[in-house]
């Protein structure tokens, strides 16, 4: 029973920041692949902007390849829209297969009016970054460059 506890309190987790150096260093969990891609691109923007009063306003259509750093890749790509269009991931609806992430994020674009940046976020690294699956649970770690 203590097993089951202890899945059930990692279910409830999304992610969780812990302490780097002069970084942001975050644990990601999901029950899938692409619930933990999700929890990831929240964990991070989170600490970007504030949007709390903005809602999904339009769609973007992602493909992203990559071997072990699909995860990466992913989150960089949106890294990369935040900086060249100000384009705010708020839902997602993503499918993982093998080395390959497909679907539509949905977001809105930055409105000083309604929006605050809280912190720039460079990159996502992959110092010490992890990708694993234990007891039907994926996590992983990554570590944003401020």
């Amino acid at each position: 029973m203590k097993n089951k506890k202890a899945n059930q309190n990692k279910e409830a987790l999304k992610y969780r920041l812990l302490d780097h150096e002069a970084d942001i260093r975050l644990e990601i969990y999901g029950n899938t692949l692409e619930e933990l891609f999700s929890n990831a691109a929240s964990g991070i923007f989170q600490f970007i902007v504030d949007a709390e009063g903005k809602d999904a306003e339009k769609g973007k259509r992602i493909e992203i390849e990559g071997n072990g750093e699909l995860l990466i890749n992913f989150l960089n790509e949106l890294l990369f829209l935040w900086d060249t269009e100000g384009f705010i991931p708020k839902e997602f609806s993503l499918k993982v297969s093998h080395n390959k992430l497909t679907g539509t994020v949905a977001g809105c674009v930055f409105d000083p009016e309604k929006c605050t940046i809280k912190q720039e976020v460079k990159a996502v690294t992959y110092h010490k970054f992890y990708l694993k699956e234990e007891n039907g649970i994926y996590k992983a770690q990554i570590i944003l460059d401020v």
